[in-house]
Parts: structure tokens; C-alpha cells; sequence
């Protein structure tokens, strides 16, 4: 149930598609919110992009969508630096020889193909039939600071190191 539970919150914070590559081998938890700090606004601008036609015009996202981007967008400056380090170690996991050589690259290269790449991530990986329990959790995580919405995206990473699929793992829960 546990793992349900994690994976729910994950889809909620618009990381369902990027959260399970996300959760091995995770950087320390403080370089985590830093990414998903600066990740935030990228991944809210795919999920717009994927779910615009499968949630109303009056609901959530429509009538408030540009305000929380641009929230979301002020909570990421300043968060690159962070950011590029834990991307570069996650994609690292994935592709060493692509991560060597985008760590080569200038920011300026870089950071623009990274942003489209966060953005086409959850454009192309969440599924339609998530999309109104996405729009749900973001109206709920909206008036909390972006620091403490990535602080919970940490704290669910966490989670998700703790407890495998079969909702055994390295913590006690007293059970």
C-alpha cells in the first residue's frame, strides 16, 4: 500500500513519469529539492501541454495554470547549479558516455536542452486517465512555498528508497 501511496504523491507533484529513474541511486536529499526546484516548472509546462484537452477550461489549471507556472518559475532560479550536477548523475545512471559529453557543454548549451527534456518527459509519459488527479494535488500544493513543494518531492524520493513495490524495505514502520 505504502508504495501505491508514494507513487500517488509522486504522480501529484507531475513526476510520475521521471519519479521510479529518479528514486535509484538518488543524490542526498538536499541536491534532490534543488533539482526538482528548478524541474518544476518545466515538468508543469508538460503536463499542460499533455493534459490540455482532458481537463476543463474552468478548472484548476485553466483558470489558474499561468499564475503557478510562473510561481513555480521564481522558485527555480537560482537552482541550475544544483540541478545540473543531480541531472548529470541521474542521466550518468542511464548513459555514461551522453552524460560525459553533455557535461562538457556550456550552461548556456546545456540548460536549454535540458529544459525541453524535463518538459518532453512528462508531455510524453503521463498517461490521460492521471491528468485530473494531477490537476487536483497541484491546487492543493499551490498555496505552499515552491521550497517546501520540492522539500516534499524530496521527502517522497525518501520514501521511495525505503519501501520497494512490495511495500517491504529498510525502515521500521512498527507493523
Amino acid at each position: 500500500m505504502r508504495p501505491t501511496l508514494t507513487r500517488a504523491l509522486a504522480a501529484t507533484l507531475a513526476l510520475a513519469a521521471v519519479q521510479p529513474a529518479l528514486a535509484q541511486d538518488a543524490p542526498d536529499t538536499e541536491a534532490f529539492e534543488a533539482a526538482a526546484l528548478y524541474a518544476l516548472p518545466h515538468l508543469l509546462s508538460g503536463l499542460r501541454a499533455s493534459c490540455s484537452d482532458r481537463l476543463a477550461p474552468s478548472g484548476y489549471l485553466g483558470t489558474r495554470g499561468e499564475a503557478l507556472q510562473a510561481k513555480f518559475a521564481r522558485g527555480a532560479e537560482g537552482s541550475w547549479s544544483a540541478a545540473k550536477v543531480v541531472l548529470l548523475e541521474l542521466g550518468a545512471e542511464k548513459d555514461p558516455e551522453m552524460a560525459q559529453a553533455f557535461s562538457t557543454l556550456p550552461d548556456e548549451s546545456l540548460r536549454p536542452f535540458v529544459d525541453g527534456l524535463l518538459t518532453t518527459i512528462v508531455a510524453t509519459e503521463i498517461k490521460p486517465e492521471q491528468c485530473g488527479d494531477v490537476e487536483r494535488g497541484l491546487e492543493l500544493l499551490a498555496p505552499m512555498p515552491v521550497e517546501n513543494i520540492a522539500g516534499l518531492v524530496g521527502f517522497i524520493v525518501d520514501l521511495s528508497e525505503k519501501y520497494d513495490d512490495d511495500g517491504e524495505g529498510g525502515a521500521d514502520t512498527g507493523d
